[in-house]
């Protein structure tokens, strides 16, 4: 258990578990509709998901670049004490669908919730596990009744720093 720790403390290992998660998130929704193009949305999905975290840290740390070669997202939120990340909110997920049925586009819709439910998972799962992240964590309402505070949703979970 201890070697899966990579996961947590190393953007490169996360980062190629997204890359394989959209992997087969690609066959999956190719599998589903037929289309490459739905794919093609599923792979881009699982990876541009956590564009949030790297914007969050661009803005932190003044638009400079170097920083995410070398500092880990999990660091910046320890730094500022809040967690935005609005890609990462489960709450999004049904709204998607719903439009997507709504407009005519419900290959689209599940072509972006299924691998973003994959992504939430493997967050959820590396996370809670190896930061004691609380489960709600990816929960934009959760997040916003404690302002975003990282150290209001821990305590709230009953989870030491």
């Amino acid at each position: 258990m201890n070697k899966l720790r990579i996961f947590a403390d190393n953007i490169l290992a996360h980062e190629s578990l997204h890359f394989l998660s959209g992997v087969i998130m690609f066959f999956v929704i190719f599998k589903l509709f037929g289309q490459v193009k739905y794919g093609l949305v599923a792979f881009l999905v699982s990876l541009l998901i956590d564009s949030d975290h790297y914007l969050e840290g661009l803005i932190y740390n003044r638009f400079k670049l170097g920083w995410v070669f070398n500092t880990y997202p999990h660091v910046f939120w320890q730094k500022t004490g809040k967690m935005t990340i609005f890609f990462h909110s489960w709450e999004l997920l049904p709204i998607i669908l719903i439009l997507g049925k709504a407009i005519g586009q419900w290959p689209l819709a599940v072509s972006i919730v299924l691998p973003a439910i994959l992504h939430y998972l493997i967050d959820n799962i590396i996370y809670s596990s190896f930061r004691k992240m609380p489960i709600f964590q990816y929960f934009l309402i959760y997040r916003i009744y404690n302002r975003f505070d990282i150290k209001k949703t821990r305590r709230n979970s009953d989870i030491r720093n």
